[in-house]
């Protein structure tokens, strides 16, 4: 078994975000030349996207169309406009079960904070001072009789005093202020720590504000205040799963089906593109270059979207389906297909070791080699700032390799030739994959049984195609890289040079390169096998459509707790996944060195306290915090007898939501997403205004020309929603509410009498931008107190990266050393390595590691709207130090892939002879591992004399650590043998050999940057 590699940050990121991916990104790299982005090129040139999004506008504009008749107006009430809120919040772009998942969430929210707020009232009320209340009546009675206008309308005397403060109650407000804490920390914590469950904060949130402003006005119970909304979110639910059921329905299985589709499309152009590598020149290699920086995104997307399918795939079992293959199928690709992920990555490796080994030759060294000079080379100098030593072997390997004709220039074109059946096949099986995938997502309603036939006979073809030509490539094409080292092995065998001497004396470097590829490209091939021969048998145990029954409720919690979703960060959240929580590791338990572990219940309760305060310091605390705080200081006006009438009358309440929806954990998210929210209030603003006036005119509203106006306007808008980035979201939401709420408003006041008219048209407008203005300037004063620097959050989340991989490391080199005796291990880690799955244990590790890297670098572009206040942030190390943490999760996989493919009676004999496994230079390796992370945790520089190249350190014991004792147990294994180097086995040694120079060496690529950030 071989392992794998991987991809940030979040994203992305999980259900939702895996499923607008799969209805609006091509499904193979565009080569037109459209001034569109492909956000928006990809959704109009899909009809799959165009029946989401016309199901959308089906329930956007039917949320619209209930406000219309005065009937149904006066039954849902005067927040009605929150059914355009809600359908344009979650339009129903999902299938059917995370429809009504999500939907659900959103109403147990608002019902949860109701309960909060009949909780509070009824408390409040308990306390209010009944002869405060009595002499409040007298005087509105006393009022009626000398207001004419009151004579005529009592209730208007009793409305008035009651929304001017006249029933406000310092003991019921206090009431209300601890109720509204508690609901505020509750729905914060959720938002915090459940993104999943984010509109279900956002609404209960909303709840509770209404509640607990509106509540103190009333002297007695309004358990109903919250019916108007709840009513018009309902009827909105009762819309959306309509639509989603009748209006191209479309279930989960169908949908993952359908990103399985796109993910294997992207695997076969990461495949394909392995052509234009073979014949590119040196310098379209570097990492700068299109065609790598195009592999390297694209290889993030496969990674990031995996893990959004397997996050997503909890859901299969909840659900209702019809067609041949059920949710448990599905999962049965999950493995098969994060190996070949995995081993795709690997290939990425290739590529750096070609550029490296083909651009220059190296430099003679310099007198001097002070950092000074250093810094003022050429880019060659730069490419080679190795040790006289390691300049001295490049040099003089250089030099063979042009005596000999095996440059690297002169082995790739054979590497191309020798391979090229072998990279048809694997496509052509890749993509006979998806076709029959595709297929069975295809023929869910209708019966192809020519279809489904020429299917099976193209996939079976794939396979014996691909089986063809691993034997020849095995048996015949392998023998062309290694004949034009033939003659040059054959003279070593004869001299009878020892493997030593070889090693520094044969210019093999082009062999191990072109050997590199070839093992990775052998991996793949075999995890595409492993991937038909799985489709393969579900084929053949479903031979027709039926119907699938839920299989259980399991999982529920890890699904909501997920994080990188895209739509979690609505509001501008950091949903990234979090490397601790998705990795699979023993739970660390570590001595406290300040005491011993409690031992009775006091110890244990201030053990506790201890903990709680820990958490206190947490960035989700203070955010949490900061939550309530700012909830607590823009609801006092709701409570303070002289703004009351006017916090009510220009509804203050938004001003409260908005400055809770634009609080974020780090200073940098909530400056970008001002930026966003601001522009998309503006762009909201507009829309509203042109559906109002286009279809009313200057009237107070004509239902036939609101209804076209409003659908035409909102197309757009629901387009934005659907399928914009996830940089963009929280500003589309933003622009979705504002544009909701001058529409709904508008309508509103036009046609229902109300105590406070919040005007039609331009007056909501500006009201509402003074509003967001408001919300918005005071979460910003909340933020600096204390503020959260997201440049912080990036040090310290590299840190834990690097942190990561050194587990990473350690995981394989004990599963390396205990692949020889897997009984003898004691702890529960050597005890998983001996065992057959440690494979997938180290994928899932790299693949969450890849995935929290994605994150770092898109935290690394957000960090720098924090400005350079102190001097300019160090934007440019930060990426060099998480591209040099991709490329290392690349060279362990491929350490991880040589381990997998050792046969067993290979592996003793170079246990013992392999550098890599040398206790010293674990030591080394492991140690500098440690002092970079906490280097960076802490901001503390490390030592000068620390060593920073690996490589020297290698060689170093490689010479020290040598024994006689090993030299005369194992003679034989000293000199050249041709049989093995003719062995396939060739290849993992190869493949280790170059994995074991490139960690060290990548490791120490981590230092420049990262002493240009701590030293």
């Amino acid at each position: 078994m071989a392992t794998l590699e991987a991809k940030t940050s979040p994203g992305d990121e999980s259900m939702v975000q895996s499923h607008l991916d799969n209805v609006a990104a091509p499904t193979t790299p565009t080569t037109s030349r459209s001034f569109l982005p492909l956000w928006v090129s990809g959704p109009l040139k899909s009809p799959r996207a165009w029946k989401v999004l016309l199901r959308c506008w089906i329930a956007v504009f039917a949320s619209f169309v209930i406000l219309l008749p005065n009937a149904s107006l006066r039954t849902v009430g005067t927040t009605s406009f929150f059914a355009i809120l809600a359908s344009l919040f979650l339009p129903p772009y999902l299938p059917v079960q995370l429809t009504i998942f999500l939907l659900s969430t959103l109403m147990i929210g608002l019902v949860g904070g109701w309960g909060i707020g009949i909780a509070a009232m009824r408390a409040a009320n308990a306390v209010r001072d009944q002869a405060h209340i009595q002499a409040v009546a007298g005087q509105i009675q006393a009022s009626i009789k000398s207001n004419p206008v009151f004579q005529a309308n009592p209730a208007l005397a009793q409305s008035t005093a009651i929304f001017a403060g006249e029933f406000l109650d310092i003991r019921a407000s206090a009431v209300y202020a601890g109720f509204l804490i508690i609901g505020n920390l509750i729905f914060g914590l959720i938002r915090a720590y459940a993104p999943k469950l984010l509109f279900m904060s956002i609404f209960g949130t909303i709840a509770v504000d209404i509640f607990c402003s509106v509540g103190p006005l009333f002297p007695t119970k309004r358990y109903t205040l919250l019916n108007s909304t709840a009513i018009s979110i309902s009827c909105y639910m009762a819309i959306a799963i309509v639509t989603t059921i009748f209006v191209f329905p479309e279930t989960m299985c169908h949908a993952l089906m359908d990103k399985l589709v796109e993910q294997l499309t992207r695997l076969q152009t990461l495949v394909e593109m392995q052509d234009e590598v073979l014949k590119a020149q040196p310098e379209d290699l570097t990492p700068e270059s299109p065609l790598i920086a195009k592999f390297s995104a694209l290889r993030a997307t496969v990674v990031t979207t995996q893990r959004q399918l397997t996050a997503t795939s909890g859901m299969l079992s909840l659900e209702f389906s019809w067609g041949k293959w059920n949710g448990d199928d599905l999962r049965s690709l999950e493995e098969p297909t994060t190996a070949l992920i995995t081993r795709i990555g690997t290939l990425l490796n290739f590529d750096r070791l070609a550029s490296t080994t083909r651009l220059c030759a190296p430099p003679a060294p310099s007198a001097s080699t002070s950092h000074s000079d250093l810094t003022s080379n050429t880019l060659a100098d730069k490419r080679w700032h190795e040790t006289y030593l390691l300049r001295a072997i490049h040099t003089r390997h250089a030099a063979l390799e042009e005596t000999h004709s095996v440059r690297p220039d002169d082995i790739i074109p054979v590497l191309d030739s020798a391979t090229r059946e072998l990279r048809a096949a694997t496509t052509s099986a890749l993509a006979a994959v998806r076709a029959h995938v595709a297929h069975v997502n295809r023929t869910r309603w209708r019966r192809d049984t020519e279809g489904a036939k020429a299917c099976t006979a193209a996939l079976d073809a794939a396979g014996a195609r691909l089986n063809r030509a691993m034997e020849e490539f095995n048996e015949e094409r392998r023998m062309e890289l290694l004949a034009p080292f033939l003659p040059l092995l054959e003279a070593a065998v004869a001299a009878g040079v020892d493997q030593k001497k070889a090693s520094e004396q044969l210019p093999l470097r082009s062999l191990f390169v072109s050997y590199v590829f070839v093992s990775n490209l052998v991996s793949i091939a075999e995890a595409v096998q492993g991937l038909l021969g799985v489709v393969q048998e579900i084929d053949a145990k479903r031979p027709k459509a039926r119907l699938w029954a839920p299989t259980g409720l399991r999982s529920l919690w890890k699904l909501v707790s997920a994080r990188g979703d895209k739509a979690d960060g609505a509001f501008g959240e950091d949903t990234s996944p979090k490397v601790g929580v998705i990795m699979r590791e023993e739970r660390n338990y570590r001595k406290d060195p300040d005491s011993r572990p409690p031992t009775n219940l006091v110890q244990k309760l201030m053990n506790f306290i201890h903990h709680i305060y820990l958490w206190t310091g947490t960035a989700e605390a203070i955010f949490t915090f900061k939550y309530v705080f700012i909830s607590v200081a823009l609801w006092l006006p709701a409570v303070i007898k002289n703004s009351a009438h006017f916090y009510y009358v220009e509804k203050g309440i938004w001003a409260l939501i908005m400055a809770q929806t634009t609080l974020n954990v780090y200073a940098a998210d909530q400056i970008f997403n001002y930026v966003t929210r601001l522009g998309g209030t503006l762009l909201g603003l507009a829309l509203g205004l042109i559906a109002w006036y286009a279809g009313n005119g200057s009237g107070n509203g004509n239902p036939y020309g609101a209804a076209a106006a409003f659908g035409v306007v909102v197309f757009p808008l629901i387009f934005l929603r659907v399928f914009s980035p996830e940089p963009y979201l929280a500003g589309n939401v933003m622009c979705c509410a504002t544009f909701a709420l001058v529409a709904g408003y508008s309508w509103v006041d036009g046609h229902t009498v109300q105590f406070a008219t919040p005007g039609i048209g331009w007056s909501v407008a500006w009201k509402r931008w003074a509003l967001v203005v408001t919300g918005s300037a005071a979460s910003f004063i909340v933020m600096m107190f204390p503020p959260k620097s997201g440049r912080k959050a990036v040090r310290t989340r590299n840190a834990s990266s690097i942190s990561s991989l050194a587990n990473a490391y350690g995981f394989l080199i004990s599963a390396w050393i205990g692949m020889r005796n897997p009984d003898e291990g004691a702890t529960t880690s050597e005890k998983l390595a001996s065992q057959e799955g440690w494979a997938a244990a180290f994928r899932a590790q790299l693949l969450a590691i890849g995935e929290e890297l994605h994150t770092i670098r898109a935290l690394t572009e957000l960090a720098k709207w924090e400005g350079s206040i102190r001097g300019k942030w160090p934007a440019a190390e930060y990426a060099r130090l998480v591209d040099v943490q991709v490329e290392m999760i690349a060279v362990l996989a491929q350490l991880g892939s040589s381990l997998g493919h050792l046969e067993k009676e290979w592996q003793p004999p170079y246990l013992h002879s392999s550098k890599v496994l040398n206790p010293n230079f674990i030591a080394d390796v492991m140690a500098v591992f440690s002092l970079i992370s906490q280097s960076l945790r802490t901001g503390e520089p490390m030592h000068q004399v620390i060593p920073t190249n690996l490589l020297d350190r290698l060689f170093y014991h490689e010479g020290h650590g040598r024994t006689r004792t090993l030299e005369a147990l194992e003679p034989s294994s000293r000199t050249v043998d041709i049989g093995a180097i003719k062995s396939p086995q060739l290849y993992a040694l190869c493949l280790q050999h170059c994995g074991r120079i490139s960690t060290p060496s990548l490791l120490g690529r981590t230092s420049p940057p990262h002493e240009r950030l701590v030293w």
